[in-house]
């Protein structure tokens, strides 16, 4: 077992900034995870992202960017000022994998750089799913340069203790994938990051990346930090409710995807 830390495999290269909360978490201007913004100020992502440096000032958080050697328009870069990581978290079980981020400064927020909704509720298994990211398109590939998107299918906890075990924490664990071959899911440098699920015509933020099995195979499924579960926590650290973003003239749904192809 090993954190998902680089791309989406199998995924396609997404429309510019048609998942407006995807952030970028760099070291030394280096992407090494992607997060989702939920704040005008803060970001979510997992806790292995953070586990070996906890000092806030190791860490920026670009908004608004599309390539991840480029940049955009809309792109602004922040420091952390403070950095939360769930005390429960160990590398050894990898439970309880979510962390979040304070920002110095305030995302000038946009179409373009929005806030993602925290959910109220789980997702039904049927929900329209995706998970995007930078990271490998394949377990010994490169990152991405392109953001990716790719359609994950929500799977149930028990299909998904056959693969991983007692892995598996039904509280603190979401599992979504195919599990079969050439299809789609998460690898390297994309810990972290989002799976996000549609309902009513908003985007709420179901998981954050956090493992799957070694090379990245999509016979595995990819695990995720269930964002119900630590809903409270994070509004504990943050102090606030979220409000939600209502996509703008089909910036996101517009986004027509064939079934499971990335």
């Amino acid at each position: 077992m090993r954190p998902a830390s680089a791309r989406v495999v199998n995924g396609q290269d997404a429309a510019p900034h048609s998942w407006p909360w995807q952030i970028s978490l760099r070291v030394r201007g280096s992407h090494i995870c992607g997060g989702s913004l939920i704040r005008a100020n803060a970001v979510v992502t997992a806790a292995h992202c953070v586990y070996s440096n906890p000092n806030p000032s190791g860490y920026t958080v670009v908004v608004g960017g599309h390539r991840r050697t480029g940049t955009t328009s809309v792109q602004q870069t922040f420091r952390v000022k403070h950095l939360y990581k769930h005390s429960g978290f160990t590398m050894q079980n990898l439970k309880h994998d979510i962390a979040v981020l304070v920002l110095e400064g305030s995302v000038q927020l946009s179409p373009k750089v929005a806030k993602v909704c925290l959910p109220d509720q789980a997702a039904d298994l049927n929900s329209k799913c995706y998970i995007t990211g930078w990271g490998r398109i394949s377990g010994r590939g490169p990152l991405a340069d392109v953001l990716q998107e790719a359609k994950l299918p929500l799977v149930s906890n028990s299909d998904c203790r056959r693969t991983y075990g007692s892995f598996i924490d039904s509280s603190a664990h979401l599992c979504a994938g195919e599990g079969r071959s050439a299809a789609a899911g998460g690898c390297n440098g994309d810990s972290g990051g989002p799976l996000v699920c549609e309902m009513g015509g908003k985007w709420y933020l179901h998981g954050a990346v956090s493992f799957g099995a070694q090379n990245c195979p999509t016979t595995h499924f990819t695990v995720f930090a269930r964002i119900t579960s630590y809903k409270s926590w994070i509004l504990q650290k943050l102090g606030w409710f979220c409000q939600g973003f209502h996509p703008v003239g089909g910036l996101i749904l517009s986004n027509q995807l064939g079934e499971y192809s990335l």
